[in-house]
């Protein structure tokens, strides 16, 4: 990959394409153009790194189907229960041109890349000029941290973890909450993906979001439709939105809840000091990432995350039965 300028928080920070979702827009002729000609080669090779969707190949195949059949050269990188030593990772990244970061359990992925020491690899690369991308997990992944469903039982390995009932209802699985999660903190910022998207829980992703920002009224909140996409290319960026698709824009540049009403957009968001209300301010189609990103001017302890990780722990181990759960998921991958 040919390298560029790079710095981690914000303003000339490589190339990053951070997707409102993962199958949906990966799987897109349009997406896969836009990725390789974001990496300034003809015939890319592709890192895919499935950690999310704990490195099971029919999670794979869905994701980079798009872009072998582009012309991409595909490998794997498998992390969620091989010890993989700092040696093979940065082997396997130096090699890319694309690193691919799957849908799926965000917690997890990022929980499991701290242990082996991935985040510094994936900046390196970054500075190099890899172009670092996904949707859905796999846009959280590059920011400090997102509003994630990693807290759903059918995200887990062996669904419904340790701690629940083994006969949980299909109403008990779905009795689930968002929780801010981290992420390697390339970008600065809390990013909500399928911000227009009701997940299982039935809770609009966009209405949770205004609650989590308000209990960290220190962070700045980044959010994506699920047919969309922010790409940063050094000092600038670029909002992607796929026509014909849902969203949650109107077309005059208001919010609606409703996404059969709009089209896909991203915003940026932020909570008034003075009176804790919501200020979401659609983000123009192109423009500059030093007005675009904010550093976190403080952290919020997040609880939960103890218990989240209890419910789905790393174990080492590879899930001890196929994971059909993923297909009843495919849609926020």
């Amino acid at each position: 990959a040919a390298a560029v300028a790079a710095t981690v928080r914000g303003v000339g920070a490589g190339k990053i394409y951070a997707a409102g979702s993962g199958q949906d827009m990966m799987s897109l002729p349009e997406t896969v153009a836009e990725i390789m000609d974001l990496s300034g080669v003809a015939s890319p090779h592709l890192l895919y790194i499935g950690t999310a969707t704990y490195d099971e190949q029919a999670a794979r195949d869905t994701q980079t189907h798009a872009f072998t059949d582009a012309g991409c050269s595909v490998s794997t990188l498998d992390l969620a229960y091989a010890n993989a030593t700092e040696q093979e990772i940065e082997s396997a990244v130096a090699g890319a041109d694309i690193v691919l970061v799957s849908g799926g359990n965000t917690l997890f992925a990022v929980d499991r890349w701290n242990k082996l020491g991935v985040p510094s690899v994936l900046r390196q690369a970054l500075d190099n000029g890899t172009v670092l991308c996904g949707g859905s997990a796999g846009g959280i992944v590059w920011f400090d941290g997102g509003h994630s469903d990693s807290m759903d039982p059918s995200s887990y390995k062996n669904p419904p973890g340790p701690l629940l009932n083994p006969n949980m209802t299909a109403e008990e699985m779905n009795a689930w909450a968002y929780v801010r999660v981290p992420g390697t903190g390339i970008l600065p910022g809390l990013f909500c993906p399928h911000y227009d998207v009701t997940e299982s829980n039935g809770v609009l992703r966009s209405e949770d979001f205004t609650g989590m920002l308000q209990r960290h009224t220190g962070e700045t909140g980044i959010a994506v439709d699920n047919w969309g996409a922010l790409v940063i290319d050094g000092d600038n960026y670029t909002v992607i939105s796929r026509k014909g698709k849902p969203g949650s824009a109107a077309a005059n540049g208001t919010w609606v809840a409703n996404n059969t009403f709009g089209h896909p957009a991203s915003w940026r968001l932020t909570i008034n000091p003075s009176d804790g209300s919501l200020v979401r301010t659609l983000v123009p189609t192109n423009g500059l990432t030093a007005d675009l990103f904010s550093d976190r001017r403080y952290l919020s302890p997040v609880p939960m995350l103890n218990v989240a990780r209890a419910q789905n722990p790393d174990d080492g181990l590879p899930p001890s039965t196929p994971h059909g759960s993923w297909q009843r998921k495919a849609q926020w991958f």
